[in-house]
This record gives structure tokens, sequence and C-alpha cells, in this order.
């Protein structure tokens, strides 16, 4: 897949809706291509969170909790875990072969450093007012 198709890729994805051209681009560079067959276990619920997944072909299917739903096409796996480096969500496995971007928590991070500021406030927009001046009033202490 050529870096344009993974912009492309991005572009349509919720959590990018921010982001220019540009910061698309810049980050389809950290994403890698990755085809699995079917019944590939892409996370595991509990397990510290190594990678975001997008779909661009293909399905899954991850189960919470003993509750099942099913993923496609535009859908992600990960994102609140790599913000947080917390744990996943949910148990994830694909239901048939599958074509995913995968982005390492060390390639989220170098995406989002201080080097890339655009990218990082399209992938981590600023917290609420609210929040900013609590961060803003630790620091000064």
């Amino acid at each position: 897949m050529s870096p344009d198709a993974k912009a492309q890729v991005l572009g349509r994805i919720k959590q990018f809706a921010s982001c220019t051209e540009a910061d698309l681009r810049l980050l389809a560079t950290a994403c890698d291509e990755v085809r699995v067959p079917e019944g590939t276990l892409i996370a595991e619920q509990g397990a510290l969170c190594h990678e975001l997944v997008i779909v661009v072909s293909g399905l899954l299917e991850t189960c919470r909790s003993g509750r099942a739903a099913r993923l496609g096409p535009g859908d992600t796996v990960g994102w609140d875990a790599m913000q947080n480096r917390g744990a996943n969500a949910a148990t994830v496995r694909t239901v048939s072969a599958a074509v995913l971007l995968v982005m390492s928590h060390r390639q989220f991070l170098a995406a989002t450093s201080v080097d890339q500021p655009a990218a990082r406030e399209c992938i981590m927009p600023a917290p609420p007012a609210i929040e900013r001046r609590k961060e803003t009033a630790t620091h000064i202490r």
C-alpha cells in the first residue's frame, strides 16, 4: 500500500478527522501494513496495549466481558489504550483474512513527539480549558 493510500485510509478514521493532509501523510509513514489470516489474535483483553490497529479490509470480532461485536474497514482497535498507555479493552481476533494498518507504541510516540506538534495535536488534542488551567497551575508551583 502506498503512503498516499495509507493517508487516505487514515483520513476516513474519525479519530484523525482534524488532521490535515500533511499530518495524514506524516502519520502514514508511522503505519505498517499487515496482512493476517482468519483466526489471528490481534489483542487480548486486559493485556497491555502495544499497538494501534486500523482495519483496512476484512472482519474482526471483539469479545469484551462475554459480549461480542464485529469490526470492519475504518474501525480501530487500541485507540484509548494507546493514548493512556493502558490495557486492551477487549479480545480481538480476525474472522476473515484482513489487511490492517498497525502503529506500534514506539511509532505512536514518535508521530506525536514534540518535533511534530501538528500531528500530535490532531491525534491527542489539548484538554479542555479547565484541564489546561489545572495543568498550568500544577507546573507553576
